[in-house]
């Protein structure tokens, strides 16, 4: 990988610097004895046009804007490992696996103004959990 890469196309582990916290607003009711506990979804990954936890959703970002790669572990504490493929078929990762402890909302910062397609993974042990793609204009 080019040397300049990493300045330009950083992708920022936030995890330890800006921890964004969810807090549950409503109570679990209890799980029915027939339903088992893996049914659902176990995380929760997405793009947004921002950093902060009100950031939507979204496939397309202003070239100029903020952009992160949201997590959430919705059953367990897990160690993640976030990847960003950029247009020019630049793949960058975060070093080393990151915490993320359970109902938490964790962002990394997406730092590319290249414009064009880019494809995020998330992984837990190894194992792809989601793959989310955006736009940059």
């Amino acid at each position: 990988m080019k040397k300049g890469t990493l300045s330009v196309l950083a992708l920022v582990a936030i995890a330890t610097g800006m921890l964004i916290g969810v807090a549950s607003s409503s109570a679990q009711a209890p799980t029915p004895a027939k339903e088992t506990p893996s049914s659902g979804p176990a995380f929760k990954h997405y793009i947004a046009c921002g950093l902060s936890r009100k950031a939507k959703p979204a496939t397309v970002c202003p070239v100029g804007s903020k952009k992160g790669a949201f997590f959430k572990s919705l059953k367990a504490d897990v160690k993640y490992t976030v990847c960003v493929k950029f247009p020019k078929a630049e793949h960058l990762c975060t070093e080393k696996p990151q915490e993320a402890q359970q109902g938490t909302l964790y962002v990394n910062k997406i730092t590319s103004t290249t414009p064009g397609r880019h494809q995020v993974t998330w992984f837990v042990k190894g194992k792809k959990v989601g793959t989310s793609v955006f736009r940059v204009k």
